[in-house]
């Protein structure tokens, strides 16, 4: 068995199952999240301003429920970022090797 194919044959595997759309995904959930934050700010304050618990309490609900998709997508951008760490760390070291031998 030649030990450089195999190596670098798990580093391309492990770079594929890697490299996902995480990153990208985390962005959009962020942008969503905004939106939806926003959208239960202006509701809560209408809601307010109106006298409505009903409308001020949805807006509330809708801005708690932004502030979650925001966290995701900070969660999904961090393992965006450490899934590309270890997809280049796992190049590196598959090249490394294949010099060696």
């Amino acid at each position: 068995m030649n030990i450089p194919v195999v190596l670098t044959g798990a580093a391309i595997i492990s770079v594929a199952l890697l490299s996902g759309s995480a990153g990208a995904q985390g962005t959009t959930d962020k942008i969503e999240g905004t939106a939806k934050e926003v959208q239960g700010s202006v509701k809560e304050t209408v809601g307010k301003a109106t006298g409505d618990p009903k409308l001020e309490w949805s807006g509330t609900a809708d801005r708690v429920a932004g502030a979650a998709q925001n966290t995701v997508g900070d969660l999904r951008n961090t393992v965006g970022e450490i899934n590309r760490k270890v997809a280049n760390l796992v190049t590196w070291v598959g090249n490394y090797v294949a010099r060696i031998f």
